[in-house]
């Protein structure tokens, strides 16, 4: 019997999920700025309706990012802190393959392409390969590009002739993306914890829960920021010698 909590609050989607012997029980709610307020009553229910306790959990998990650098610390530090509390292990999960694995439920594709709105005229980009049962594979790594270049790296992993499933506040946003790329748009564009935790069970199976502390969120905008900087740096001090 296996007993996985996830939450998901990295984009304006707020959401729990528990995975209890095969049954999967979820709450969400479309609250930009209430994650904070919804989260914990969220839990709280989900646990109380099945008569459980965090200490009756095998293992949390929760939306690592990429979106909102609020809203993924929310998430994370918020699974962190209850799991340290329940001496439990922790699963991060990409919100961007949560956003791939909902497309390959709702799709036939082969591949997938995730995109969520990360403002100041970019996205956070990941493209997936579907396995072999159903979970998606990253291609390549996961990116935060201006729309035109976010299509040519797309094209770089997959050419020009497949046809991906789309899905993503991205699309949203920057809908010619849709077109440039044929996709096939699903009728879901957030991150919610009932495919997350699916994917926690997966890497629950396959042992890859770690202690609380060392999931971080993954913000990608901040790593290309701090990599310009770090290159910026070494360039200046070549110039000195």
């Amino acid at each position: 019997m296996t007993r996985i909590l996830a939450v998901d609050t990295s984009t304006e989607a707020c959401s729990a999920a528990l995975y209890d012997d095969g049954r999967i029980f979820c709450e969400k709610e479309v609250a930009p700025q209430g994650h904070t307020r919804l989260l914990l009553p969220m839990i709280e229910r989900l646990l109380k309706i099945q008569g459980l306790s965090l200490q009756d959990l095998d293992c949390l998990a929760a939306g690592r990012g990429p979106g909102s650098f609020t809203g993924v610390r929310i998430g994370v530090s918020m699974a962190q802190g209850l799991a340290f509390g329940a001496g439990k292990p922790l699963v991060g999960i990409s919100d961007l393959e949560v956003l791939a694995f909902t497309a390959f439920n709702d799709t036939a594709s082969g591949k997938a392409v995730a995109a969520i709105d990360a403002r100041m005229g970019e996205v956070y980009i990941g493209v997936y390969e579907r396995d072999s049962r159903g979970f998606p594979v990253l291609l390549g790594e996961e990116r935060v590009l201006a729309p035109e270049k976010a299509l040519a790296a797309v094209r770089e992993l997959i050419g020009d002739d497949e046809v991906p499933a789309v899905i993503g506040t991205g699309f949203g946003a920057y809908p010619e993306m849709v077109g440039a790329l044929n996709g096939v748009r699903t009728g879901e564009s957030l991150p919610w914890a009932d495919s997350l935790v699916r994917l926690a069970l997966r890497d629950w199976e396959l042992s890859l829960a770690q202690p609380p502390e060392e999931v971080l969120p993954v913000y990608i905008r901040d790593q290309v920021t701090w990599k310009k900087i770090s290159d910026q740096e070494r360039e200046r001090q070549s110039r000195k010698v």
